[in-house]
Parts: C-alpha cells; structure tokens; sequence
C-alpha cells in the first residue's frame, strides 16, 4: 500500500487522494479460505452479539528517539487458529523484537515457542495452536521505521511515527471464515490514533478492510489532539507534529469543511472518523490531503508553515489550499470506486471542493463558478497536451499522470447534469450513490454504481440523476473533454472531439 502517496513527503500537486491500495488495485479483501484446523468452542464475544471476535490487545513501549517504540501484541482466536499470523508488508517480519510465543488469553505462557517462517505468506507459523489460545509478539516500530525505504510505509515526523497498519496490525492468514471483525484494545488510548470504530475506552472494532484499503494511523505522545462534534459526526483531530499552524484556526477551517461535507445528506457522511495533521515543508497553508478507507475514515492533511489567510488571485484556485479539506472529506460522500473509474468519483468531488462552500453558505456563488471555470481550463489544456479521450485519460491515469484531465473532466460531466437537473439534482445523486455501499466497502465500477442508483434508490430524484449523468458519460467519454463553459482557452475548443476510433477502442 501507498501510506502517503508521497515517497518521503516531497512536494505534491492538486491535493492528492487515495483511496485503494496500490498494491492490491481494487482493493481486493483479505483471503477467506477455510482456516488451518476445525473451529472451536467461540469463547471471544465483545459486545453480546453472539458473532466470535479475534482479539488483538496491545501495549505500546517507549522508544529511544520515539515516543513509541515497540508495539507488544496479544492476537487470540475464538476458536482454531490460522495457519499464520503476519504483517500485509512482508519485510515488518524482520522487525520481531523477540521470539513469538503461545499465551493464554491472560497473557500467561505455554511453554511453546513458535516458528517464524519468510516465504510467499511471511508470517508466524500458527498452526496446531490450542483452541482459544493466543499468539504473543513484539513488533519494533522504531527500528522499522528507521529501515524501511519506503516512506509510504513508515515515517518519523518529530518524536511521532506515521505508520500503516501493514507494519504494525498483523493478522491471520488466511483470514479466518465467518469473521467480519476483531477488537482491538490498546492500553494508552492517548499514544495511538486510529481510523476503526470505538466499541469502548481503548478498544476498537478492526473491520477486515482494515487490511484491503488505504488506512492512517499513528504512534506518539500527541499532546494537541481535538474532538470535533458536529453535523452527527465524532471526530478526532490530531496534530502529529506541532509548529505547523496555528491550531485553533486549523480546526476552524476543518469545521467549516464539515460543514461544506454535510450539504448533500444534512449531516457529515461518517459517523466518525480520525484526521491526521502532519507538517511538511511548503510555503501554502494546507499542501495536500488523502483520505482513507481502510477499517473506517480517515484523513491525512499536509500543512505547510505559510501564513493562514493568504491574498486570493482570482486566475488561480484558491491559493489558501484550503479547498483540499472540503474535497477530501467530501470522499466520504461516496463509497470506494474502482481506480480507473476515477471521472465519477474525482468527477463528483472535485466539482464538490468549489460548489459546496457556496450552498454552505460561506463563499460567494459567482466565486465559486469561476474558480470552476478555471479548474475547467486547466483540465480541457491538459486533455490537449494528454490527446487521450476523458475514458482513457482515467483508465491510463497512473501511468500517463492525467490526473487534472480525468478529474475536471469528470467534474465537468457533473457540472452538465447540474445545469441540466440543478444542483439539488446532485445532491440527490450523491445520497443514492452513497446508499450503495459503506465507505470502507469493496470497490466497484462506476457505471454499475449508477445502474444500481438508477433501478434501485429510493429517491426519484436520484434515479433520474444516476439516469442522467450515465447518459452524459456514454455521449462525451470518447470526447478530449466534455463541452463545459470555461472562458477563454485560448486556441483550443473545450469539448473538441476526438476521432470516433479513439473513443469506441
């Protein structure tokens, strides 16, 4: 997986967003092949469902440079165990700081010392562990992210560690059968920050997506850390390193965002989430922004150390960067969509970063139409210079980095069905989409989102949105760029169409 997306926090372009991860496309979930053994008697019921959970319990030990430099882990299974247990990243296995062992859910030795084995399914050999047995572990986290080349996966950010749960939360393999989830109990809340949903204090749902998409967390002693209520939602705001920016008026901004998030459903779409301020070299205020989906919400923000308020040029989007808020939490407005399906929703968000302030009430109508026809001029010069039609500038996105052409010109479709239903048309779409999936789900294809929007939502309104917007994407997808209003762009047309060959391959 991409942690940040951005190798050692180098300087980045159009905000940034990640969703699935990039080494599972698609964001495939973990294997459910039948276990290594029969199950037995499902002792580990958290919350009196009568579902078995696995059960991770962890302490956090102090590092030399860290604040946190060694996770110690307990994982016990309700009934037979896996065959192994590992990190998704391979290489964490030769982060184990000692020799795993069989415990008792109480922590107390077995007397059996397990195997460790680095092959195709790296991990702790867990086969033949008694029923309702537990394996325990330690992980140094200091040391891994010390080693570890790639940054995506660990990094040092002042005495704090930004780090996937591929190196740290290591899990069954194969995925035991029957089990949607385990809980996760931490014994200091307060030095870890986590995306999962909170069953009780320190104690964590872990969905099974935790280990197929994009997720954030972090290990350190966070001393600024805000709780955020608003709009129906619980969120945890915490700066990972201070000196970035102020942090009452960065709150103050996320706040507005939430709001900006909660025109479409009257309330954020997420329960809750963890959003994660890191401070990265860069003269903008907020440099970039990701949001993941692994085991629940969660966002990264980038924050540079230039001043908050900064004086906006009217021919450059929003020079503040702080339209990258709205736009990443805006992604929790839709459910996973497949990579190369990025025009519905990039499209959607996009066009959401610029309108939804607007229908919040905190910028001015015409403002924001215009910084759309910038974003549309920038997005129709790109599909000049990239010459691929808006379905190939989304499916070859990665390797041919149209990314302003296959995101504006998405959101120009959206600005199409917009002047054709009205805004209220969107928002409508946006709830059925939304109604489609969770935000931590599989992903799948955009046109089968808008089919199942367009027999199914229970809205009319929705269904002859999807209706609408999959009408647009058939007749322009073959198009350098849909046929939006955007001023002057010099020589080229917007909407020029390409040869009929290029959009029908």
């Amino acid at each position: 997986m991409a942690l940040l997306g951005l190798g050692a926090l180098g300087p980045v372009s159009l905000g940034g967003c990640a969703s699935a991860r990039s080494s599972r496309p698609g964001g495939v979930a973990p294997s459910t092949e039948a276990p290594a053994a029969e199950a037995g008697e499902f002792e580990f019921d958290d919350d009196g469902d009568g579902q078995p959970r696995l059960r991770w319990t962890i302490a956090l030990q102090a590092g030399g440079d860290v604040d946190v430099g060694v996770v110690s882990t307990r994982l016990c299974f309700p009934g037979a165990p896996p065959a192994r247990v590992g990190p998704e990243y391979g290489p964490a296995l030769r982060y184990l700081a000692d020799i795993p062992q069989v415990v008792d859910p109480q922590g107390r030795p077995l007397g059996r010392r397990l195997q460790v084995v680095d092959d195709g399914r790296a991990g702790i050999d867990t086969a033949g562990v008694p029923a309702g047995a537990c394996v325990a572990f330690d992980v140094d986290v200091e040391a891994a992210a010390d080693a570890i080349d790639n940054r995506d996966l660990a990094k040092v950010v002042g005495r704090s560690l930004l780090i996937s749960p591929d190196v740290w939360l290591w899990r069954p393999k194969p995925w035991p059968a029957g089990h949607t989830a385990g809980v996760l109990r931490v014994d200091d809340e307060g030095r870890v920050a986590v995306p999962f949903p909170r069953t009780g204090p320190g104690q964590f749902e872990v969905r099974s997506s935790a280990f197929a998409l994009q997720s954030y967390t972090a290990l350190g002693d966070f001393s600024t850390r805000r709780r955020i209520m608003a709009r129906g939602a619980d969120l945890d705001v915490v700066f990972v390193d201070r000196g970035a920016l102020g942090d009452d008026e960065l709150v103050g901004w996320i706040q507005t965002a939430i709001d900006d998030v909660a025109v479409p459903m009257l309330r954020f779409p997420v329960t809750r989430a963890t959003m994660l301020v890191v401070p990265v070299a860069g003269a903008r205020p907020v440099v970039a922004g990701f949001l993941g989906r692994g085991g629940g919400a969660s966002a990264l923000f980038l924050v540079g150390r230039g001043p908050l308020h900064v004086e906006a040029d009217p021919e450059i989007i929003d020079l503040e960067g702080r339209w990258v808020l709205t736009h990443e939490l805006a992604h929790a407005l839709l459910p996973p969509v497949a990579r190369g399906d990025a025009w519905l929703n990039e499209g959607i968000t996009t066009w959401n970063q610029e309108v939804l302030p607007a229908s919040a009430g905190r910028r001015d109508r015409e403002l924001s139409a215009a910084q759309l026809r910038i974003g549309f001029r920038t997005g129709a010069r790109r599909a000049e210079r990239d010459g691929l039609s808006l379905e190939r500038s989304c499916t070859q996105m990665d390797r041919m980095h149209s990314y302003q052409h296959c995101y504006w010109g998405g959101a120009a479709l959206v600005q199409l069905l917009s002047e054709e239903l009205g805004d209220d048309a969107v928002y409508a779409l946006i709830r059925g989409i939304w109604a489609t999936g969770p935000v931590d789900g599989r992903p799948r294809r955009a046109t089968d989102l808008l089919e199942a929007v367009k027999t199914s939502a229970t809205e009319p309104a929705s269904r002859a949105a999807a209706a609408a917007l999959l009408r647009l994407w058939h007749r322009h997808k073959g198009n350098l760029f849909p046929p939006v209003s955007a001023g002057d762009v010099g020589e080229m047309s917007v909407g020029e169409q390409l040869p009929t060959t290029d959009g029908d391959a």
